[in-house]
């Protein structure tokens, strides 16, 4: 755990939404752990086109949203993912659900690109937000 607290492990996050919505889905996402028993899970920022906000003597710029990509392992296996604004939000965190595909084309990154191909496509491309045990 010590590891994660480098600087080079860590992105700029607006108070609001590090303390609220960020910090929920934080949570669920462990929940996910305990219910799923074996998950994978990827995060990071998305970085705007342009750098908008830039923050201290380095101009470390200030990402616009951020993600979160889930796989179960546990059969049946599935995937979901997540997009959040960088700020504060009431909304609930199915609302920020989004296919793993939706992720990738907004990050640019490929996602889990061991498992076969055919699986990969059929479980990236969709998402049952019914699916998961979610705490609220």
């Amino acid at each position: 755990m010590s590891e994660s607290f480098y600087m080079s492990n860590m992105s700029p996050q607006k108070p609001q939404f590090n303390r609220g919505v960020w910090k929920n889905l934080e949570e669920q996402i462990r929940s996910f752990a305990v219910s799923e028993k074996e998950i994978y899970i990827v995060t990071g920022p998305i970085l705007p086109a342009t750098k908008t906000i830039t923050i201290g003597a380095n101009k470390v710029t200030v990402p616009d949203k951020y993600y979160k990509v889930v796989f179960d392992l546990t059969p049946p296996q599935k995937m979901i993912g997540f997009i959040l604004p960088n700020e504060g939000s009431d909304k609930d965190l199915k609302d920020f659900a989004v296919t793993v595909d939706a992720v990738e084309r907004e990050t640019g990154l490929d996602f889990f690109s061991l498992v076969p191909q055919p699986q990969q496509e059929q479980m990236e491309s969709t998402i049952s937000v019914q699916a998961w045990k979610w705490d609220k």
